[in-house]
């Protein structure tokens, strides 16, 4: 994802010489080593090095690095030359200028510009500072420093307060104040030429107040020292949160120009504190002991204002760098609210207000030169002071090896490629106080903190540096035709044991890519085509078909945008109120749990399967037994390749950057079934539909093009998985489920009574057909799904194909069912089943789960089987002691528990009398049209009438087999049902499985 430079744009092949640009002119941000001739010359942009000063005192080496103001003035004569003047005649004008508009301002109540320049003159760095952070986490670090949170951090800064004196300098220049009388300076007559005696300086009453201009008169304005204060502060902390660098920076840029608007400094004054702050911290971070407070500091700030984050619900864990970007403090978003450093304020340097990332870094670069005209030699080379490039030390990007992806990549930089950073961040030479700063005017502080650097390779001896780019929302490196190198298979961990019966079909690590069986190229051939097909039919003409858009809102991961139309049209439109506005926060904080259920990380990096659109044969530095013709049949959304997630970040191409991710499992569903599985957790009342809605969002990303059928199906697991895991065994997610069924249930209740769709939850589902026929919808079709959801009984259907995605069955079919422990507890909240035993409630996951056998049942433990749309949908009989579960009925409006009479359905001479779901209203005498239901010859009554399922077996024959094997009635056994965690107790010899509504569950005979 490339973002265009702050005012600028790579300007490879630059001339030799012509780094950058100053102010009002874009800042060029690479050059051209090709064209440069002196030393250096492998690298990417040629520098000349500045060493050291060879002095002990920083005082005297920085009066030294000041010099060139001795080209315009000379202390206790006045105004050097007619050059000179003109100089400092620009200088004289800008500080009127600025420090009139202030004044104006503020009279007007346009901002209050006086009174932020009185507040940085009280040298509270906190308070100067928290700002650079945005309003949320500077908040944070406000509160933090003020309480005592962050001492290294207190120390570290006061430490770097320390690290240079501007007294020498003072002294030396003795240059007088704007408001005073210039032209007789302390007893001394000077020549000011054609200059003013004394400014027309409107000074702010809080500060004449506190006798400022009184207690200044006499000292030396040049340079600054609360502009070397404030860049000794901001420089020290933008090296150890290089994050917002960029706003912290011009933060203390303005706390610089904050001394025109006060009157009592001109922009050279601004412009040698710039250069004195930064030259001072550098310099300190050059003591090894120093960097290690640095590192600690950084560590404190992280671990302190990420606790912030997450305890403010902004971030899951503790993670500052997440926090910056969900709070958008670093304008990575352009579509979101910008959240950090902003300044209304506006003069004739920075002509427009601080309003984003782009305008921060161009209000920093406008204070680098003051609108100054080049007065020196505008050809030199970039110049990089030894030690500033202790300033990037603790950019996680430069200083850490990891290339695994190379649209993404970190290195471990050397000196000389930090040193090259520097260098093409740096304005043109020329400008005054250049000549003698050993390139501390010339840096960009800024700017080197969102510097994208491009390597052709990884290995430190022989890589080189091919761009650098400017403006980005933190630092990044790329590595160009990188191949990398192959990963190493990590330990597996839960999720990861659920699926390995993946690698019976393709694996990445023992058999590079497609196992060398008939079943496994039948699968992934299946896969592959299947992949195709549905991308391909969704794309239509042009990629922008509705289900396309569905597609790309789900890619969002949107937990409420994906979920609420599950509701149907009337309590889907309120959830999705309540949850956008923040008045369903239990039920937000339960969600956000069961997101945390699942991890894919792991499974992804121990399969490691290829996406379907990129080269597979050529894959995370093997080369793969594998089609390589895929990518030719899939179809690219145009949505995804300048994909909005919605969240304000800018624009990304997803098939870019997902092209080295492993396309198993998907994690997209794996958080679709979290969110599914969790909402239906705590509303069963709605679970078909919400199970059905986020299988839909699983075969999204077949939709897209990034995933295949078998990816899905390993989400769906993993998702399943790991909230059952969490709602059966770990108590705050119980306590979390249970008050967020309350407030959810409460709140939809409240506002169905308001619009008088009925007093009770289940009166407004009845009410506004969201069980039925007005409920969840989707009428996308494919080769798996061919009907579109109209109704409950249809979603049903769809559900169940996407269970298996059509695939041939590679394992044993019919085999026990299977019913993991903690899948019982998904049906707790189903009000009719709290009076079901555990096991009474694991015989209806039985009785409704899926045939065994698919592609990645073997692993699963049960998880590839359960049905948890049919489950909530079950009307479950019972016998006449309430014991046993004998017939369990999928498919019906809302969840029930009735006791067997003899007129029930399940016993009653083998004739279906018409009930819902016969095919033919029982007429069709051959059963053959019944799904899952022709019996080979094997009923021995002969008398299926065509009710799917429920095969008109009388009770009589319960637990009879044929010869083969089979059990007449089509139904699992007791002794099938025993492997499901647990004993099974209570469970009838058969479990009659029926029709309803139209849909056939059924559990299939067991085959030889």
């Amino acid at each position: 994802m490339t973002r265009t430079a702050f005012p600028t744009t790579a300007v490879k092949g630059a001339l030799a010489g012509l780094v950058a640009v100053a102010m009002f002119v874009p800042l060029a941000t690479t050059a051209n080593a090709a064209d440069a001739t002196a030393n250096n010359q492998q690298s990417y942009i040629q520098y000349d090095l500045a060493q050291k000063p060879a002095g002990t005192d920083q005082g005297k080496n920085l009066t030294a690095m000041l010099g060139d103001f001795n080209t315009y003035w000379t202390p206790g004569k006045g105004v050097t030359s007619d050059a000179g003047e003109k100089v400092l005649a620009h200088d004289d004008a800008l500080t009127e200028q600025i420090n009139n508009q202030a004044a104006k301002d503020t009279a007007d109540k346009t901002n209050d510009q006086q009174a932020r320049a009185y507040s940085d003159a009280q040298m509270d760095t906190t308070d100067t500072l928290y700002e650079a952070f945005g309003p949320t986490i500077g908040a944070y670090f406000k509160a933090d420093m003020n309480n005592g949170k962050l001492p290294k951090t207190a120390a570290y800064l006061k430490a770097m307060s320390s690290s240079i004196s501007t007294s020498n300098a003072k002294s030396t220049y003795a240059h007088p104040r704007p408001y005073i009388d210039r032209a007789n300076y302390k007893g001394v007559k000077l020549d000011l030429k054609g200059l003013k005696s004394t400014l027309n300086i409107e000074k702010v009453q809080a500060y004449e107040d506190q006798g400022e201009y009184d207690g200044l008169a006499d000292s030396g304005s040049f340079p600054s020292g609360h502009t070397t204060f404030a860049f000794s502060q901001g420089t020290a902390l933008a090296a150890v949160m290089p994050e917002l660098g960029a706003q912290i920076m011009t933060r203390v840029s303005e706390a610089g120009n904050n001394r025109i608007v006060l009157g009592v400094h001109y922009p050279l004054d601004i412009m040698g504190g710039h250069i004195a702050g930064a030259y001072g911290v550098a310099s300190a971070l050059s003591d090894p002991t120093v960097a290690q407070e640095a590192k600690d500091v950084r560590a404190e700030l992280q671990s302190v204002l990420g606790a912030d984050c997450q305890t403010n619900g902004i971030t899951k864990d503790v993670d500052l760098h997440s926090c910056i970007n969900a709070t958008n403090a670093n304008g990575q978003s352009s579509k979101k609210q910008y959240g950090g450093y902003t300044n209304s304020f506006t003069d004739d340097v920075v002509k427009n207000p601080v309003t984003d990332e782009d305008s921060t870094l161009a209000a920093y670069t406008a204070r680098m030169t003051y609108g100054f005209t080049q007065t020196g030699d505008t050809t030199k080379r970039p110049v990089v002071p030894e030690g500033a490039e202790n300033l990037l030390a603790n950019v996680d990007y430069f200083n850490t090896d990891d290339t695994s992806d190379p649209s993404d990549a970190k290195l471990k930089f050397t000196t000389d490629e930090l040193r090259q950073v520097i260098a093409a961040s740096e304005i043109e030479s020329g400008y005054p106080l250049d000549a003698d700063s050993n390139g501390w005017g010339r840096i960009n502080l800024a700017a080197i903190y969102t510097a994208r650097v491009t390597f052709d390779g990884t290995d430190p001896a022989t890589r080189k540096i091919t761009d650098i780019s400017f403006g980005h929302h933190r630092n990044e490196v790329r590595i160009e035709n990188a191949k990398p190198s192959v990963p190493t298979q990590p330990k597996a961990d839960a999720i990861t044991d659920l699926l390995t019966d993946y690698n019976n079909y393709f694996d990445f690590y023992n058999a590079n890519g497609v196992k060398n069986t008939d079943v496994a190229k039948s699968v992934t051939k299946h896969d592959d085509d299947l992949t195709a097909s549905i991308n391909n039919k969704a794309f239509g003409a042009d990629g922008k078909t509705d289900q396309d858009q569905r597609a790309l809102s789900d890619a969002q991961m949107n937990s409420t945008n994906t979920l609420y139309d599950a509701l149907g049209p009337v309590l889907g439109q309120y959830y999705k109120t309540a949850m956008d506005n923040g008045k369903l926060p239990q039920t937000k904080a339960f969600l956000a749990t069961m997101n945390e259920s699942a991890s894919t990380g792991t499974a992804k990096a121990y399969y490691q399967h290829p996406r379907p659109y990129i080269d597979r044969v050529n894959f995370q530095g093997k080369t793969l037994n594998i089609d390589d013709t895929l990518q030719n049949r899939i179809k690219k959304v145009p949505g995804y390749e300048n994909f909005d997630w919605g969240d304000g970040g800018k624009p990304s191409n997803q098939y870019e950057d997902l092209y080295n991710s492993g396309s198993f499992p998907s994690g997209h569903t794996t958080f679709a079934f979290t969110q599914g599985a969790g909402l239906a957790y705590i509303l069963p009342e709605l679970g078909p539909e919400i199970m059905t809605r986020v299988s839909e969002a699983g075969n999204n990303r077949i939709v897209l093009g990034v995933h295949y059928p078998l990816d899905i199906l390993g989400g769906h697991i993993a998702g399943q998985y790991g909230v059952a895991t969490a709602v059966s065994s770990d108590a705050k997610a119980k306590t979390e489920a249970a008050a967020a069924r309350t407030e959810l249930v409460d709140y939809l209740t409240a506002q169905c009574k308001a619009d008088k769709h009925g007093d009770t939850l289940e009166a407004c589902i009845t009410n506004t057909k969201a069980n039925s026929t007005e409920g969840y919808k989707n009428d996308f079709t494919d080769d798996v799904v061919k009907t579109a959801v109209t109704d409950r009984a249809s979603a049903l259907a769809a559900y169940k194909a996407r269970m298996t995605y059509g695939f041939q069955t590679t394992g044993k079919t019919g085999q026990d069912a299977v019913v993991p422990d903690a899948a019982v507890s998904m049906l707790d909240n189903v009000e009719a089943f709290k009076s079901l035993t555990p096991d009474q409630k694991k015989a209806v996951l039985a009785a409704t789960e899926g045939e065994s056998g698919y592609p990645l049942d073997a692993s699963s433990k049960g998880w590839a089987r359960v049905n948890l749309a049919a489950a909530y949908s079950a009307k479950v009989t019972l016998s006449k002691d309430k014991k046993t579960v004998v017939n369990v009925e999928p498919g019906q409006s809302e969840a029930s528990v009735v006791v067997a009479s003899d007129e029930q359905p399940g016993n009653n001479n083998g004739n279906n009398n018409g009930n819902a779901g016969n095919n033919n209203a029982g007429n069709n005498n051959s059963g053959n049209n019944n799904a899952g239901n022709n019996n080979s010859g094997n009923n021995n009554s002969g008398n299926n009438n065509g009710n799917a399922g429920n095969n008109g077996n009388n009770a009589n024959d319960s637990g009879k087999a044929n010869a083969n094997g089979t059990n007449t009635s089509g139904a699992k056994t007791a002794g099938q049902l025993g492997k499901t965690g647990t004993a099974v107790a209570g469970i009838a010899a058969v479990v009659v499985i029926a029709a309803a509504a139209g849909v056939t569950m059924v559990i299939r005979r067991r085959h030889a």
